[in-house]
């Protein structure tokens, strides 16, 4: 047991159980940046360096939408790992290209 966690007079079991009703939302404060820069981000308790976050776009390139695909064009995207919707958007881009009205 951490040294710092011996002189808690809290029951931490408890404080941990609990389970934070739709009331009492009201009491928690604001997240701020500043709260989010000080946080120790973990995963499995194993502490990892925090995702990058990025600002919002000056002027956005992509709309979010909904589509509708067959499961194996997306099985074969997946397969390549991360930006997989990002490929599917060049092939889209280099389909347009090529077929121009």
């Amino acid at each position: 047991m951490n040294a710092k966690l011996k002189n808690i007079k809290s029951n931490l079991i408890a404080v941990d159980a609990h389970i934070i009703k739709k009331d009492e939302y009201d009491d928690l404060p604001e997240l701020t940046d500043e709260m989010f820069s000080q946080a120790i981000y973990k995963v499995g308790g194993i502490e990892r360096p925090a995702p990058r976050r990025c600002g919002a776009q000056k002027a956005p390139t992509k709309v979010a939408l909904n589509l509708r695909l067959p499961q194996e064009v997306i099985d074969y995207f997946k397969l390549e790992g991360r930006g997989w919707q990002t490929k599917i958007g060049i092939v889209l881009e280099d389909w347009v290209k090529s077929h121009p009205h």
